[in-house]
């Protein structure tokens, strides 16, 4: 079974976009571009994966037995973001 997990983008001030995945603790990455920030974001999420499997934690505390390998990405743009 594959999951849904959101990622929220946002435009920062000082330039470039921030991706962010509330379902995952500490996931976040910035980026000059979407599509680099989203790249940097599944790397974050793979690291937090391996050191959650080397712990014995959940990746996604409310679906504790999901695998990085099912994860579907959904892109949620901000509001100020649309607008542009």
């Amino acid at each position: 079974m594959e999951y849904r997990l959101p990622i929220e983008i946002e435009l920062l001030e000082e330039g470039g976009y921030l991706a962010s995945c509330p379902a995952i603790q500490g996931c976040h990455a910035e980026g000059r571009t979407i599509g680099e920030a989203i790249d940097n974001l599944q790397s974050v999420a793979q690291v937090i994966y391996a050191l959650c499997q080397e712990q014995g934690l959940p990746f996604v505390t409310e679906h504790p037995d999901l695998s990085i390998d099912r994860l579907i990405w959904h892109i949620e743009f901000s509001p100020a973001l649309e607008a542009a």
